[in-house]
């Protein structure tokens, strides 16, 4: 009986941190999506991003400019969650910048640094706002 007392003590141990970071994960999610999920418009540039999120690991970011071209059309890739934002990280080969976009009252802040420029090179920045055209 004591065997089995200590071996459900140790189960138990082992398998509430796994389900507190099922809920952890779960609750982070709907906070993302919350903050970053759906179409976003910056009215000067026409530039539009569409927003969503398959897990809690990264979203998938559909970028076009209006004037330009369709969403069909737009690039579509993928950023990482990390610390309550989303990170696109610099891609010499495909000469993509890094970037990283913030939720900040309600608007989006796209930010991004130039590439090869280093950690101490200003950045970039563009405003978004929710847009609700579909």
């Amino acid at each position: 009986m004591k065997t089995f007392i200590n071996s459900f003590i140790i189960f138990t141990l082992l398998l509430l941190p796994a389900m507190n970071s099922q809920a952890q994960s779960f609750f982070k999610l709907k906070e993302m999506k919350k903050l970053f999920e759906g179409q976003w418009l910056n009215r000067k540039t026409t530039r539009q991003l569409q927003i969503s999120f398959e897990d809690d690991k990264y979203a998938t970011i559909t970028d076009w400019t209006e004037k330009f071209q369709r969403r069909e059309s737009g690039d579509v890739y993928k950023a990482f969650i990390k610390d309550g934002k989303l990170v696109m990280p610099e891609d010499k080969e495909h000469r993509a910048p890094y970037s990283e976009i913030i939720s900040k009252n309600n608007v989006l802040i796209y930010r991004t640094k130039s590439v090869g420029t280093g950690k101490n090179s200003a950045w970039d920045q563009e405003i978004f706002k929710r847009h609700h055209s579909f």
